[in-house]
């Protein structure tokens, strides 16, 4: 008897975590590893209140198999590195001279859903909000930029590094202005700055965050919008990595970037930049019927006009044609389906409003690069290995 209660102690896996748990992404990044230990554990985390001042906090003479982290300096990685042991890192801080295995959230796709949510709002005139001496900030105003720039804008910026006045520069915006803020926490600070200096948001200035915080964006009003990161799956994804090290297995690749599932609507973005009145109806319109199988003629049936001035005016407007925007919006539905769901990519096709699964395989390898299963496959690794 005492030998099988040995031998069972030896496969229990002693594995630190070493995240911020101060914020509600790092907390939900946690209860990703630990939906992953009840399919595959038995684990034995070190897990107390970690802090964001970039220091490691083990116990004294701490012996383990592997750890999950947020290496955020060059003395965080030495430290872990001295260790010896599997490491992972959820960070995206990229540190010269250290290749641990990472997992973060896409840049370029959190750029690509923030611009869509100011196009499809009518918005023209786009900024940013972070501080951009911290390289990870940087990294992603740099994809921002990138995504406007390809649609021919570029956004205005505020740096909060540079100690310059917010108030000044919010009142030297175009207005209407969509700008996105990195973090819930700035996105609050700019919602506060707008309603002392008595800018209307969200018709003068829309605030979206880069990442929604629920307590953060009740905290303000108007509520604060913002991108849902798939954070739990940030923490499963680190956790099967960490597996495959801590068992010796080679690993498939070492760098994973897994896309945000969606906007959690809230009032700071609920507006229309549109002068045209008529514009402002199609867009309710399609935002409504965007997941039924409508054409154009239901288009013109509710806004009666002739079909060229409203193709015309709806891109002049808009950017895109109409046939783009209810593709762009089907496609986004149907990225956060295949994520967040199982249902078969034939029932997905369907709750888009799209007519078949050949179709939304079409449109969606035409915007992904990837077909919807291997999306769903990339998105949801191991997820039920």
């Amino acid at each position: 008897m005492p030998q099988s209660k040995k031998k069972d102690f030896k496969q229990i896996k002693r594995v630190a975590i070493l995240i911020d748990t101060t914020t509600s992404w790092s907390r939900s990044v946690i209860e990703g590893i630990l939906d992953y230990t009840k399919k595959h554990g038995p684990w034995h985390m070190h897990l107390e209140a970690q802090t964001q001042r970039n220091r490691l906090v083990l116990p004294p003479n701490w012996k383990g198999d592997g750890i999950i982290a947020r290496v955020s300096t060059p003395q965080i990685a030495e430290q872990l590195r001295a260790l010896n042991i599997p490491v992972v890192n959820i960070s995206s801080i990229e540190l010269e001279g250290f290749d641990f295995p990472r997992v973060i959230t896409s840049p370029i796709s959190i750029a690509k859903l923030a611009y869509e949510t100011f196009r499809e709002r009518g918005f023209r005139n786009f900024a940013y909000l972070g501080d951009l001496s911290l390289p990870f900030v940087t990294k992603e105003f740099e994809a921002y930029k990138a995504v406007l720039a390809d649609v021919g804008h570029r956004p205005d910026v505020y740096d909060l590094s540079r100690n310059q006045s917010l108030t000044t520069w919010l009142h030297q915006l175009m207005k209407p202005t969509g700008v996105l803020c990195w973090g819930p926490s700035l996105g609050h600070q700019l919602i506060d700055a707008c309603n002392l200096a008595e800018i209307n948001v969200p018709n003068d200035i829309a605030v979206l965050g880069g990442n929604f915080d629920k307590l953060l964006s009740e905290a303000s009003y108007p509520p604060q919008a913002g991108i849902l990161l798939d954070s739990q799956q940030i923490g499963r994804t680190s956790a099967h990595i960490l597996d495959q090290m801590i068992q010796g297995k080679k690993l498939e690749q070492r760098f994973y970037q897994l896309e945000p599932l969606r906007v959690v609507d809230k009032l700071s973005i609920d507006t229309f930049a549109i002068e045209d009145p008529r514009m402002r109806k199609v867009m309710l319109f399609l935002n409504k019927h965007a997941f039924e199988c409508i054409s154009v003629e239901d288009i013109l049936r509710a806004n009666p006009m002739a079909r060229r001035s409203l193709e015309r005016k709806f891109r002049a407007t808009f950017g895109v044609s109409i046939i783009e925007h209810l593709r762009q919006i089907r496609i986004n539905r149907a990225r956060e389906l295949l994520v967040s769901t199982e249902a078969p990519i034939t029932e997905i096709a369907e709750l888009c409003g799209l007519s078949s699964y050949n179709y939304l395989n079409r449109i969606f390898k035409n915007a992904t690069g990837l077909s919807p299963s291997q999306y769903r496959a990339r998105s949801s690794l191991n997820q039920k290995s």
